[in-house]
């Protein structure tokens, strides 16, 4: 008997680029994003974010799985598999390879938003700071929901941004390029609450996303790096307001 031979590591030409759900059902997603965007930037800029953590942590849970069903839905229209756009790999390997590339993603990527806030700092990112400051889990039991908000942002954005929107936006010329740029737009517009610096910081976060799965060619790496960063931040933000220095 002899051993299977391994699984070809991934391709960047070979990621696919058809339609993956009809394009009124993107225009769909795109209107319902763009739309809940406005209204939680003029939420905040009108009255802040002074609601009480716990609700606004479970809205936001309910908001994230709602997109994802959302964006199932298209995908079964078209008879598209949620596999396909996962890109899971089975086996414990192929597990550990995906968690150390999301680790290796992950510090990079904090060097890249280092140089980004730089450039953008001039332009107020403080505001995007403030709010995410003032989203921060106080209490333990804050900090369960937030990682559970974490987690969902994590598996649910990776798939509609990165799985549904990627594919999408790149099926029109057959070009990843255009899938990248629409689908990160969109992912910054989907923040309209932290501002327009704000926008422009996560919009680049979203293209380092995009091509950390076309790269690995799954989107599991992203989603455990997305998860993370967000759990990360959220302790560090609790620490911070917990020894006063927000």
């Amino acid at each position: 008997m002899h051993d299977a031979p391994p699984e070809a590591s991934p391709s960047p030409k070979s990621y696919p680029v058809s339609a993956v759900a009809p394009w009124w059902h993107t225009a769909l997603i795109v209107a319902l994003l763009a739309g809940g965007s406005l209204l939680n930037a003029h939420q905040t800029h009108r009255s802040g974010l002074a609601a009480h953590h716990p609700q606004r942590y479970l809205s936001a849970i309910a908001i994230e799985w709602l997109l994802f069903l959302l964006a199932w839905w298209g995908l079964r229209l078209r008879r598209v598999r949620i596999a396909e756009l996962l890109g899971f790999r089975r086996g414990l390997r192929a597990l550990g390879e995906d968690l150390g590339a999301a680790g290796v993603f992950w510090i990079v990527s904090l060097v890249v938003l280092a140089v980004i806030a730089g450039l953008l700092q001039p332009f107020h990112l403080g505001t995007a700071q403030k709010t995410l400051a003032a989203l921060a889990p106080h209490n333990a039991a804050e900090m369960l929901l937030w990682i559970a908000l974490s987690c969902s942002a994590g598996f649910c954005e990776e798939f509609v941004f990165r799985g549904y929107l990627l594919r999408q936006f790149s099926s029109p010329i057959h070009r990843l390029w255009l899938g990248v740029v629409a689908s990160s737009l969109l992912f910054g517009i989907g923040h309209g609450y932290e501002g327009a610096a704000g926008m422009i910081a996560i919009a680049a976060y979203g293209a380092l996303f995009c091509g950390l799965t076309i790269l690995r060619r799954t989107l599991r790496p992203g989603m455990m790096a997305h998860a993370w960063h967000d759990i990360f931040s959220g302790a560090m933000l609790a620490l911070a307001h917990h020894f006063h220095f927000l």
